[in-house]
């Protein structure tokens, strides 16, 4: 059951590093969740997990999982599906050797794709296969080829099908005055499919979290207050009738009065201002009317008299006129105008998209939640280009802004205590195969010499093995084995030399991006700015209070520079240790330069400060590891990896011109 190229080993593959070879051994195991008519067939990802897995067992296979499980994931398209996606990221990969699923309906319901999978895994020689009982198929045959054609055309006319019947029953509901989609907040449907009142809600317990359930369950704490969802919508309904406060003050309100919002999955969590937004918008269906088109076009200031649609259904779950004050509220406030003046153009910043909040990613670490995770990005307000904290999210830290200058003035600063002089190159390479290798110790002209005979020894191996098969000593199977051994032998010992020349050619690409940022980053445009910063970065912690860089992420392939950065920096302390100013705790030092003038750099112990006078990128990088070693002042920065290891904090030095 494989769709493969005849002239190809399923199992061996040539790795991207040439000479080397890989074994294939894993297969891509895809599993998703198609749309359950009723309870029993929600065991389906367990049974198709089951299937995939006793396949790969009989094959010998290690299998890779890959789910698109969380509700129902269409198979008509590819992008509201982020598990395939990341299986076909990993289907190049040189270890690869199938793709199983249970059967090709859950890869795709379009025929063209079940085609065009087809031709790419015979392209590049790895197994196509369908774990389910009884759906053997083998794709290099063209008559299964023609039943897997015809199987995908009977898929995507079930998967129209199956379309045309939903919108059907959507307008038969909507005709019976029956809302369709996710209930409104604090709602549910009874039998009939009409709105009633919600008897679940969160208790509030005395820590601030939140645990869902109905007021007649006991109480997870002594303490715990009982906070219901019908009652918190009818609080924001009301609180916004008063025209006091905006969306994200209301959110702010209700969670600090201990109420909580129920998510798509039902879990309680804290207010934001589109949340406030959603339970406003539906004044509609809580007075048991069935709304038309989508949500977002019922602008009130588009629509004359927007209120006066509403009447006594019977059905509505609050009091109308509550609902009417909501409405006419929702009229006054909403308005929609063209800005005078010319348009304003977007501004694109640095480090947008890299930058996150100190305060908010301790707590996330703290109640291990990354949803508490908060983004800093660039606004611009009374003429001044900010960084601001993401409104909706509550921290800890008074400061929501800082000045985008101040910050990428720190960052710059960074990058130039991370940069090396070239001159340096060499020591840090030599560290790179002190930590890596070369293996037993060795020289890297006793390596080579040892490369060199290894593979002449091959060579002799091959040509007295090809001998003996001519001699008519061994049998062209036994000829074929051992030249295969030998040569993945001297394909090893290639591949020895190259992954060390790999070394040094990634620690020269670290340093060369780092040159470039700083030599770059004074006369680049803003967007030009943002890519630089993002190629290098993954992730930068700032603390908005102390206006410092307290922590910050490199890419994956630029781990091992960083880890070689912070050893070099304590070898230079070593050599230097006389000359330290061991004051980490915050200080002021200074030293004059040769034309008199003096610069003073703040320091402490949580991050980087600015210096007293403004400097630009090169003039930063030059201080930090160009000038002359004179009085240095220690930075600690804790450095993250890709791979989220923790290294010991980087003892950094700044080096005073």
């Amino acid at each position: 059951m494989a769709s493969r190229s005849p002239h190809k080993n399923p199992n061996i593959r040539s790795s991207r590093k040439p000479g080397k070879v890989v074994e294939r051994k894993f297969a891509l195991c895809y599993v998703r969740m198609s749309y359950t008519l009723n309870a029993s067939e929600a065991d389906s990802p367990e049974r198709q997990e089951a299937n995939c897995r006793a396949f790969c067992e009989r094959k010998g296979w290690l299998p890779a999982f890959y789910y698109d499980v969380d509700k129902h994931k269409s198979g008509t398209q590819e992008k509201n599906r982020p598990g395939w996606l990341a299986l076909k990221q990993r289907m190049d990969d040189p270890d690869v050797v199938a793709i199983v699923s249970n059967d090709l309906a859950r890869l795709h319901r379009k025929g063209w794709r079940v085609g065009q999978l087809i031709d790419w895994v015979e392209e590049h020689g790895i197994y196509l296969a369908l774990a389910a009982p009884g759906r053997e198929l083998d794709f290099s045959d063209p008559r299964d080829r023609l039943t897997a054609t015809f199987i995908a055309m009977l898929d995507e006319y079930y998967a129209a099908d199956i379309g045309t019947r939903v919108k059907d029953s959507i307008v038969y509901r909507k005709s019976k005055g029956v809302t369709v989609g996710r209930p409104p907040f604090g709602t549910i449907r009874n039998a009939d499919g009409y709105l009633i009142p919600s008897p679940y809600g969160a208790w509030r317990l005395p820590n601030g979290d939140f645990v869902s359930g109905t007021a007649d369950d006991a109480p997870p704490d002594p303490g715990a207050a009982w906070k219901g969802y019908y009652e918190c919508a009818k609080t924001v309904l009301e609180k916004y009738t008063l025209g006091q406060q905006g969306t994200d003050g209301l959110a702010y309100a209700m969670t600090d009065e201990g109420w909580a919002f129920r998510n798509s999955l039902g879990y309680p969590r804290r207010f934001t201002g589109d949340d406030i937004r959603r339970i406003t918008s539906n004044w509609r269906e809580y007075a048991g009317m069935v709304g038309q088109g989508r949500a977002k076009d019922k602008n009130a200031s588009l629509i004359q008299d927007a209120s006066g649609v509403l009447y006594d259904t019977g059905r509505a779950v609050f009091d109308l006129e509550l609902l009417h004050q909501v409405a006419e509220m929702q009229t006054q406030r909403s308005i929609t105008t063209r800005p005078f003046g010319k348009k304003r153009e977007a501004h694109f910043c640095a480090l947008t998209g890299l930058l996150h909040c100190a305060h908010c990613e301790h707590t996330a670490a703290e109640k291990r939640d990354p949803t508490l995770r908060s983004r800093i990005s660039g606004t611009k307000k009374n003429e001044i280009f900010l960084y601001r904290h993401a409104s909706s999210h509550r921290c800890t830290c008074k400061a929501r802004s800082v000045p985008m200058a101040v910050i990428e003035t720190d960052f710059v600063r960074l990058l130039g205590l991370l940069s090396l002089d070239k001159t340096l190159f060499p020591s840090m390479l030599e560290l790179s195969l002190a930590l890596n290798g070369p293996v037993s110790g060795q020289s890297a002209e006793a390596l080579a010499q040892e490369k060199a005979d290894a593979i002449d020894r091959g060579k002799r191996k091959i040509e007295a093995a090809r001998y003996l098969y001519e001699d008519g000593d061994l049998t062209r199977d036994e000829y074929l084995r051992r030249k295969e051994q030998n040569e993945a032998e001297m394909a090893h010992w290639e591949a020895r030399t190259s992954e060390t020349e790999q070394a040094a050619k990634a620690l020269l690409m670290c340093v060369e991006a780092l040159d470039k940022i700083t030599k770059l980053w004074d006369y680049a445009e803003p967007e030009d700015r943002q890519g630089l910063a993002r190629l290098l970065f993954e992730s930068i912690s700032y603390d908005l209070g102390k206006q410092q860089i307290t922590d910050f992420r490199l890419k994956p392939w630029a781990d091992e520079y960083l880890v070689l950065r912070e050893a070099l920096y304590d070898e230079d302390e070593r050599k230097n240790h006389g000359g330290t100013n061991g004051n980490a705790g915050g200080a002021m030092s200074e030293n004059g330069s040769e034309n008199g003038k003096q610069k003073a750099i703040l320091t402490n112990e949580n991050g980087l400060e600015r210096s007293t006078e403004p400097m630009t990128a090169t003039s930063l990088r030059d201080e930090a590891i160009c000038a002359p070693i004179g009085v240095r002042t220690p930075i600690l920065l804790h450095a993250r990896t890709g791979n989220d290891l923790v290294f010991r904090c980087a003892l950094l030095w700044t080096t005073l011109a």
